[in-house]
């Protein structure tokens, strides 16, 4: 189950406009067809789901497999930005790390040395499985990660066995992580040429890791394909991922809001925010254009944010995420009185939580004026990852093109590796 609400935004697109915006959608969706876009050479995660490769979902679970029977107590998922955010959001929605009978998966996306040498500490001795993943294999942080912690796992399990505890996933063909796992006999998994970083997690990228920790790879798949036949039609009445691009335009072009505010109520979801964040921050924040794309953790940050958000300057708007029925849920059996919470007894802790939020989307929209979207599915699942994923990378396609902008590069992140590197004294 899949809804996008728009009866909390205040400002809403009037007909004229609407007709405006369905003209140029459904110019954008015949352009896109057509491959005369800038960027939608880039968009192999589209077809994805129908031509995904038996063989590596089968070679994907048989070393999970190995790596569970090897009682690997933890795995280093070593990457940055789309290598990591994605997959960890996945894992973390369906509560996949808190699965006891598969391996702790330690995210390693980062290269603070204080950070870095605390964990070494923890895994000396140990026996643990890396999988470093780099599409080049020359990104800095997980180069020099991958290099470190593979070295402190040759020491702690010997050269001759270095290699079963270590899966690259990168480029198919070329780059400097490919030809070290070619040359030592590594298992990789590869990211095919036509889907970028942020868009990879439906790859080995993301499988690899979802498979290790129990989740079912095909029910992603399949909940990404219903997204895509959820979207196949441009009526802007019938498709949600196009109506939120087009909300999102307006509200920044039209009504000049900065900011937009996610915002999730369950912490399993915070790096769906997380996930969210990158996919249109990267994707739109081009030629001084795009939204800022903000996050928040409801109930927690109500209590630092709550003032702001109720009453501060009026530049942003918010787009909520609500699950319909949680995994796991519990009573609140309630006897006493001397907390003052005898008016819980019996009521669901899902059930306080939904109340917040919808105390919350109250107070904002109609006190508060600001415009509330809300993106409500069924559960947090597999499913309905797969689907939120396809939806996002759907959304933020029309979305930027309708700013006339490229969704499919980063440009500017190549400026501050450059100084880093010229900082650093690389000469090549």
């Amino acid at each position: 189950m899949f809804k996008f609400k728009i009866d909390n935004v205040n400002n809403k697109i009037n007909g004229k406009l609407m007709n405006h915006y369905q003209k140029t959608v459904d110019t954008l969706v015949k352009k896109i067809d057509l491959k005369v876009l800038e960027g939608t050479d880039m968009m192999g995660w589209l077809d994805l789901v129908d031509s995904y490769n038996t063989h590596d979902i089968i070679q994907m679970k048989a070393k999970a497999k190995e790596w569970i029977k090897a009682k690997l107590k933890y795995v280093l998922v070593i990457g940055i930005g789309g290598s990591y955010v994605g997959v960890r959001a996945a894992i973390d929605m369906c509560c996949g790390n808190f699965n006891k009978n598969r391996p702790q998966i330690i995210w390693v996306h980062n290269m603070a040395a204080s950070y870095i040498v605390a964990l070494k500490r923890m895994l000396n001795n140990e026996k643990f499985g890396i999988v470093v993943i780099s599409k080049s294999g020359t990104t800095l942080e997980p180069a020099i990660t991958f290099r470190i912690f593979r070295e402190l796992l040759q020491k702690n399990v010997g050269i001759s066995k270095l290699r079963k505890y270590i899966v690259a996933i990168t480029d198919i063909e070329k780059g400097t992580l490919h030809d070290y796992a070619k040359q030592h006999h590594i298992a990789t998994f590869g990211i095919p040429n036509d889907i970028g970083g942020r868009f990879s997690t439906l790859t080995p990228v993301g499988m690899f890791a979802m498979i290790l920790k129990g989740l079912d790879p095909l029910m992603v798949l399949k909940g990404a394909k219903q997204a895509i036949k959820d979207t196949s039609d441009s009526d802007l009445n019938i498709n949600t991922a196009f109506t939120y691009a087009c909300y999102r335009h307006y509200l920044a072009t039209v009504k000049n809001y900065q900011i937009e505010n996610f915002i999730v109520y369950d912490p399993a979801l915070q790096f769906v925010g997380e996930m969210w964040r990158q996919i249109f921050g990267e994707s739109e924040g081009k030629n001084n254009k795009g939204l800022f794309p903000a996050t928040c953790l409801f109930t927690t940050d109500l209590h630092s944010m709550g003032q702001y958000l109720q009453q501060g300057t009026r530049n942003f708007f918010e787009t909520t995420l609500i699950v319909n029925k949680p995994k796991l849920d519990l009573i609140l059996k309630v006897n006493d009185n001397n907390d003052k919470l005898k008016y819980l007894n019996n009521k669901s802790l899902d059930l306080v939580n939904r109340r917040a939020f919808e105390g919350t989307i109250s107070a904002h929209t109609k006190i508060g004026k600001v415009d509330n979207f809300i993106i409500e599915i069924g559960a947090n699942d597999e499913f309905h990852f797969g689907y939120l994923f396809m939806w996002f990378a759907i959304t933020v396609t029309i979305s930027g093109y309708l700013l006339k902008i490229n969704p499919f590069n980063q440009p500017g992140v190549e400026q501050y590796k450059n100084n880093m590197f010229k900082l650093l004294g690389r000469k090549n």
